[in-house]
């Protein structure tokens, strides 16, 4: 949901403050944050895929967490990239 949010914020920002069309500041934002959109979704997915290795009874517990995490912040990345822009 934050990807999504970062990049609505930035194409409300570009239309704003450079007058730009919709469909112009569709592509300039994401030009400017697909680099951090994916950045994020790694960052995240390297923090919690070695958590989903974790031995022991916690460490069964911990892996439906992390890979609950991991799977969500893919989808959610995917989404910003993808579907957001139409928006």
């Amino acid at each position: 949901v934050d990807d999504a949010i970062i990049v609505i914020e930035n194409v409300e920002r570009l239309m704003s403050q450079e007058g730009l069309s919709p469909r112009e500041a569709s592509f300039k934002a994401m030009e400017e944050v697909t680099g951090p959109v994916i950045a994020i979704v790694l960052v995240l997915s390297a923090v919690f895929i070695p958590v989903a290795f974790l031995g022991g009874l916690s460490g069964q517990m911990y892996q439906q967490f992390a890979i609950t995490i991991v799977v969500s912040v893919i989808i959610s990345g995917v989404v910003a990239l993808t579907l957001t822009p139409a928006l």
